[in-house]
């Protein structure tokens, strides 16, 4: 048994969730507070990685969780992702606009300097909201109901005290075959909501790949991730700049037709990396790691 294999023996279900909880809260916490200090994009960031990591985690163990703990847990955790959903796709909009200026016709920069104008204009407005909501007093009675739910003992039913090691390569395996099942449907004409769905199913495949520090497997979805992210933000750009075109400008057209062409390589790409020959490889990277 391989000094990794070993440590999932000797760890529980409970003791996965439990660990997991107090840290990614812990990071909830101080990215939450660097965020509201700073207003830093990166921080933001970092705060919607650690609830993305709790409820990925939480969801493929879901089995070993009291219902209604979990319940209230979710909720929680899913609001605090929607409720930043739109200040983090502003942020990465503006982060890709100086690269879209190089791609325009001079003539044209005008229309994207005033794009961009619009939406720094959106992102005060986003943050500013965000940040009279979370108040001291708001975050810390946040934190303190999160952390309530971690210290609860009847969180995590009786079986959960079972070896980790013993349902770990189940739930990664099943994952990868609701990735299989959704890859046969992806196709450059299919809807933005598979591309969306898959992007999901991998976020979690590595947020759970990490929990149990399988490290190299984890990475391995990293350029799969980023492929289909790529594919989410232009979609979202697109719907953003045709909500704004009222004037049907012809600048701008050309700036959504340009990201629609970009938006057809990132869907080819998606689709070559979640092939099935890739999906195999996956589970037989996964099948050396549990022999």
């Amino acid at each position: 048994m391989s000094p990794k294999i070993h440590k999932l023996d000797r760890h529980s279900v409970k003791s996965l969730l439990k660990h997991t909880l107090l840290k990614t809260i812990e990071n909830i916490a101080t990215y939450l507070s660097d965020f509201l200090e700073t207003k830093e994009p990166e921080s933001l960031h970092q705060y919607r990685v650690s609830v993305r990591m709790a409820r990925s985690v939480c969801l493929e163990f879901s089995e070993f969780m009291e219902e209604k703990r979990k319940f209230t847990l979710e909720k929680i955790l899913k609001s605090l992702q929607k409720e930043t959903n739109e200040m983090r796709d502003i942020d990465v909009f503006l982060e890709c606009i100086e690269a879209y200026k190089t791609r325009v016709e001079p003539s044209c920069l005008y229309e994207l300097e005033s794009l961009e104008a619009k939406l720094m204009l959106e992102k005060k407005e986003a943050y500013a909201s965000f940040e009279k909501r979370y108040t001291h007093a708001f975050k810390d009675e946040l934190i303190a109901k999160l952390q309530a739910i971690q210290n609860d003992e009847k969180l995590c039913l009786p079986k959960s005290e079972e070896k980790l090691y013993k349902y770990i390569k189940e739930i990664l395996t099943k994952r990868l075959k609701k990735i299989a099942k959704a890859s046969k449907k992806l196709h450059l004409d299919a809807p933005n909501e598979r591309f969306h769905k898959l992007r999901l199913h991998y976020k979690k495949l590595r947020y759970n790949a990490d929990a149990v520090e399988l490290t190299q497997f984890s990475k391995s979805f990293k350029p799969l991730q980023n492929a289909f992210g790529k594919v989410q933000d232009k979609n979202t750009q697109i719907e953003r700049i045709k909500r704004y075109n009222t004037s049907h400008s012809s600048c701008l057209e050309s700036i959504i037709a340009l990201l629609g062409q970009e938006l057809i390589a990132d869907k080819q790409a998606c689709i070559e990396k979640s092939s099935k020959e890739n999906i195999v490889k996956m589970h037989e990277h996964l099948d050396t790691i549990f022999p």
